[in-house]
């Protein structure tokens, strides 16, 4: 079979449930030489599945979880997983800290949901589609948000009200309103549904920009 009608099966684990909940959407409408057989939240609910072991398991580098980033690799590597890391922290000290660990790759949460797909096909031994399709905005990039921008998306996410994030910025209530009329704005330009909480902090975590949230 040849790669472009090779399906693999991959599995998704972050405590984070957006992060997981985006990029399993992101996978499932741009790659459709991916099955996510798993999406979860905890180290135990993945070695639980019935779908373990995948092809490629992608997992946050820190996690709530007693069991250690290096034995959590090498359990997938042992039932024959290849194993692609995703950290907030985008450093080599962090990079190389994971790849001694054992992991086969490393990709930077602050990468957008195709930078996964890039490892996961190359730790696969598998050729780059020559277009890969990323939900962009029509220059080719991801919505500009600038940094006030992202820190109330980031609030945001974290279950804080437009009133709260007001106040831990210290700025009017009418100014952390019309920063997320901006950001749903943005996404609506480009067709991506935003109606509604959970749809619009999914589109943020598509694009790698709730990162900070671990």
């Amino acid at each position: 079979m040849n790669d472009a009608a090779r399906i693999n099966t991959i599995a998704l684990l972050d405590d984070h449930v957006l992060i997981v909940d985006g990029l399993a959407h992101w996978i499932s409408v741009n790659a459709p030489d991916f099955h996510v057989v798993a999406a979860v939240g905890s180290w135990e609910e993945l070695i639980a599945d019935d779908a373990f072991p995948p092809d490629v398991v992608v997992m946050a580098r820190t996690i709530d979880s007693p069991a250690p980033l290096e034995e959590r690799i090498r359990v997938c590597a042992d039932a024959g997983a290849r194993v692609v890391v995703m950290s907030t922290e985008a450093g080599l000290e962090a990079e190389g800290a994971t790849l001694a660990a054992g992991a086969d790759a490393f990709v930077p949460k602050s990468r957008p949901a195709e930078a996964v797909l890039v490892a996961a096909r190359r730790v696969l031994g598998r050729d780059q589609p020559e277009t890969d399709t990323v939900v962009d905005d029509a220059d080719g990039q991801h919505p500009p948000f600038d940094d006030w921008h992202l820190r109330v998306l980031r609030l945001y996410s974290r279950g804080e009200s437009t009133v709260d994030i007001a106040l831990i910025e210290g700025v009017r209530f009418e100014r952390v309103r019309t920063a997320l009329k901006a950001i749903r704005a943005t996404y609506e330009s480009q067709g991506r549904r935003v109606d509604t909480r959970d749809e619009l902090l999914r589109r943020a975590a598509e694009d790698g920009y709730l990162a900070e949230s671990d």
